[in-house]
């Protein structure tokens, strides 16, 4: 009964031992906190005056043993097993250990809700698609779940309780993902191959309080089925971007059908411009004034994979020298006087990703040749003024009505920048060498003059034969500028020859006459324009309508009906 008061301290549930007689002489700690009781006032004290209702006396004189006796203790329900205290076949005393009962039942309660989180937790380990592996820290398997049994055919008695290595070494896995997870503290995640399945496995580190490792998650996920439909998407979408490739040709294509011609040599330019619009080749237009060579240009852009990106236009021989340097290559701050402050990039740089059409390239000076030469050849520019170069990604269109190779011969046109050129040339041949697109030409132009201002007037067939005789020295602009003058200045509604007569071929006809009496330029021009605008009001009778049938403003219809003294007309 000596025993030392730290021992029974150190139990957590209350503890009375009482000698022979009855009296205290064990009270412990828990036994205070439970009853209330000090250990001073408890020890030495008959156990009946200390807690008179209990049962230890009994206890002592039965020398039987009681177990989960409830008992009221101050207002607290306790539970107390009671035992008798041998030496040989005497009692010498009697030991009751006790526990509050509200802790029991904290207890239970705990117990209850981590056995319903344990449920939990199996339900949806169990619920999940992806198998789960989890392994120890010293690499033993602990738990598989349903999934990964079906994933991999494998049972409890293959894998619980193996070590990894083992696994590997009868041929369960080719891999083991927990190694690798223990080894760097961290997720890891790889591609193995397990009973004919693709499996994508993730290992998750499980720590505890004090940063060591306790546990593995492993993960398996069947991408089989997954890669069979990454296959089959990627099929699915080169499919698609073949059907919308051939979409965008096709629409390509009847950008194309813009130019109206019946001509088989002119088809097959067409032909010839839709195929190298697929590609990045220098392309050079060929044709007299009035072909429709930027309109091709256009076409070939439109019908390219830079199609959504600029297309920038350029005449070569309408902009002096000095300007058109400037308005190619751009230039920096303090280039010249009157330059911007933020500099100007040039057209070479507008049409970064997209086309550049340089129109009447053979009026280019020898100076720019060479600058416009190194550009296309370097890919790369210098702003006037600036020393740092701007690549460039732009594809060049070029276009003349100018003999180049002659010009070549005679040193007006370098040889490298023609070759630079000339990659692809398309000639467009001239409107008297396609007879049989005049007409449908004439009559879609009339079409739309007819529709632009109200009117329903048709071409005379004689007049229709006038056109096929005449020689369009001006080609397809020559023809619609002819219709738009007639239209608008005809009187009745059917368009006769003898409109004709003072509009195309007698213009040829004064014009040579006047080739040989040596009139000047401007009065040829000036007796066109009278001519002009005494039909077109003499049609309308109003100034404002002259004006709109022209394209001119009111007030120089009236300045001019003055100046050729037609005001009275």
């Amino acid at each position: 009964m000596k025993l030392n008061d730290q021992f029974w301290d150190a139990i957590v549930t209350g503890v009375i031992v009482v000698d022979k007689k009855g009296e205290i002489v064990v009270f412990n700690k828990a036994a205070e906190k439970i009853t209330g009781y000090s250990r001073d006032k408890a020890i030495g004290k008959c156990i009946i005056s200390l807690i008179p209702n209990s049962s230890l006396l009994e206890v002592l004189k039965s020398g039987k043993a009681e177990t989960n006796q409830r008992l009221e203790i101050n207002g607290r329900t306790i539970v107390s097993d009671r035992s008798p205290i041998l030496e040989g076949n005497n009692i010498v005393g009697a030991i009751s250990i006790f526990r509050d009962i509200g802790d029991l039942e904290k207890l239970s309660k705990q117990l209850s809700y981590v056995k319903e989180i344990n449920r939990e937790l199996d339900t949806i380990i169990e619920s999940m698609d992806d198998g789960l592996v989890l392994v120890d820290k010293d690499g033993y398997v602990i738990r598989v779940n349903e999934a990964y049994k079906r994933l991999t055919g494998i049972t409890n008695e293959d894998y619980l309780g193996k070590h990894v290595n083992r696994l590997i070494q009868e041929g369960y896995i080719q891999k083991a993902i927990s190694p690798l997870v223990m080894e760097r503290r961290s997720k890891v995640t790889i591609i193995d191959v397990r009973c004919g399945r693709e499996l994508l496995l993730t290992g998750v580190p499980v720590f505890d309080d004090n940063n060591q490792i306790t546990c593995v998650v492993n993960v398996a996920r069947d991408i089989t089925e997954l890669n069979k439909l990454k296959a089959k998407l990627a099929e699915s979408e080169q499919t698609q971007n073949r059907y919308f490739h051939e979409l965008e040709l096709l629409r390509s294509r009847q950008n194309f059908k813009q130019i109206i011609t019946k001509n088989p040599e002119m088809n097959h330019k067409l032909e010839l411009a839709f195929h190298v619009a697929q590609v990045d080749s220098s392309v050079l237009i060929l044709g007299e004034t009035g072909v429709g060579k930027e309109l091709l240009a256009q076409l070939i852009h439109r019908a390219s994979k830079r199609a959504n990106n600029p297309f920038i236009k350029i005449n070569c021989g309408a902009i002096p020298e000095n300007l058109l340097e400037t308005e190619l290559f751009g230039y920096e701050y303090g280039a010249f006087t009157g330059a911007l402050k933020e500099g100007k990039p040039g057209l070479f740089e507008l049409a970064q990703k997209g086309t550049l059409f340089l129109d009447e390239i053979g009026e280019l000076s020898l100076s720019l040749q060479v600058k416009i030469l190194r550009a296309i050849q370097e890919k790369e520019i210098t702003r006037i003024g600036g020393k740092s170069t701007i690549m460039l990604d732009v594809r060049i269109i070029a276009a003349t009505n100018r003999d180049l190779m002659e010009m070549v011969k005679q040193k007006r046109f370098r040889e490298d920048l023609f070759y630079r050129l000339n990659v692809v040339p398309i000639e467009i041949p001239p409107l008297r060498n396609r007879k049989e697109d005049i007409i449908p030409l004439a009559n879609e132009f009339l079409n739309k003059i007819n529709s632009k201002y109200g009117f329903q007037k048709w071409l005379h067939p004689d007049l229709i034969n006038q056109f096929l005789n005449y020689d369009w020295p001006g080609n397809i602009r020559e023809l619609e500028n002819t219709i738009e003058r007639l239209v608008v200045t005809s009187i009745d509604d059917c368009i006769g020859v003898e409109s004709f007569k003072h509009n195309a071929v007698d213009e040829l006809n004064d014009y040579k006459y006047n080739l040989v009496k040596k009139a000047s330029l401007k009065t040829i021009l000036e007796e066109k324009e009278k001519q002009i605008i005494h039909d077109a009001y003499k049609e309308t009778r109003s100034t404002r309508k002259t004006a709109e049938a022209l394209g001119i403003s009111q007030s120089s219809v009236v300045k001019k009906m003055k100046k050729y003294n037609l005001a009275d007309t």
